[in-house]
């Protein structure tokens, strides 16, 4: 049996507030390790002289590699959580391209608190919001991410 949670007034209080807030200095390794990973065949993430002569001035980082980086925590510390989740997605905008050398600054925030009642009993939804800067102070990337959370 699961423990009974409830979203309290003071579990609220967090909406809005940024939890986490890091820094990453994206190098051309790192962009070329992640497209590996991924198993990336474009040119654009893994050949700077084929990115160049597609417009670009290096390679760039793939779009999921904002969404890799942005994961977690999953709640702040106001919010005791020790149980399961689900990730129920993402919807992510795109504003520019990552490339090496960037300074990426990651802040996150909780957006939205709900319950659900579902076959199975009560759900709990976490909205997280990440927007991504770059040391240029644009946003590169907004990233929001449901989870339903079970106590």
């Amino acid at each position: 049996m699961r423990n009974r949670f409830e979203i309290t007034d003071d579990h609220r209080k967090v909406v809005g507030k940024e939890f986490v807030r890091r820094e990453q200095q994206v190098t051309r390794d790192l962009l070329l390790e992640y497209a590996d990973l991924m198993g990336a065949k474009h040119p654009i993430y893994l050949d700077p002289k084929a990115a160049r002569a597609r417009g670009y001035r290096d390679i760039i980082a793939m779009p999921t590699f904002l969404i890799a980086e942005s994961s977690l925590p999953l709640v702040p510390p106001e919010i005791p959580f020790a149980g399961s989740g689900l990730n129920a997605g993402y919807d992510c905008a795109f504003y520019q391209d990552v490339y090496p050398g960037d300074t990426l600054t990651y802040s996150t925030c909780i957006t939205d608190l709900y319950e659900k009642t579902g076959r199975s009993g009560t759900m709990h939804f976490v909205i997280r919001e990440t927007t991504v800067t770059n040391q240029h102070h644009e946003t590169v990337a907004l990233i929001r991410n449901p989870f339903i959370l079970r106590w």
